[in-house]
């Protein structure tokens, strides 16, 4: 499974008790669809993993309590702390960002050129940001139909005419 065929679903956070559960902080809206998952993909140093479900419930505000199958003790919970977890994306909630498909997908912009993947999407306020990693810095862009010069599905890409001054705030 490639990251581009997924979106984000959150990152394990922490172990919940001994016998492997652990918590993720989900990064999109809980969807009664999660609790129907037989497995999620998991990064594991780069390579997606599918990790198959035991149990997963929501615990409360954006924390769903997952239980894997062959995670069974606290020492096996731990080497997932910290990992992020991806999900196909038929199982993108349906009032979630239709930009959420677009992580992974590399941003340009006119003025600057080249600026680096999408590695999330942030809401602020209701206002949706893409998330930018250029050279190990964090750029954020509003999603704003007047910066989007054009759209690439093909070719994974997005080119942006930001105005001026906003890509230099990070320069």
């Amino acid at each position: 499974m490639k990251k581009e065929d997924c979106f984000f679903l959150g990152k394990i956070s922490r172990k919940h008790g001994y016998k492997g559960e652990v918590n993720i902080k989900l990064d999109v809206s809980s969807s009664p669809k999660f609790k129907e998952l037989s497995h999620l993909f998991i990064d594991m140093n780069g390579s997606l993993v599918p990790f198959f479900i035991s149990t997963f419930r929501f615990k409360n505000n954006g924390i769903a309590l997952v239980k894997f199958e062959d995670i069974n003790s606290d020492e096996d919970a731990s080497t997932l702390i910290n990992k992020e977890t991806f999900l196909t994306l038929d199982f993108l909630p349906e009032d979630e960002s239709p930009f959420v498909g677009v992580i992974n997908f590399f941003i340009s912009d006119l003025k600057h050129g080249e600026l680096g993947k999408i590695v999330n999407i942030q809401d602020n306020n209701g206002q949706q940001l893409f998330v930018i990693d250029f050279k190990d810095k964090e750029i954020l862009i509003p999603f704003a139909e007047p910066f989007i010069h054009k759209i690439d599905k093909e070719n994974k890409k997005i080119v942006l005419d930001t105005p001026d001054g906003l890509i230099d705030l990070y320069l």
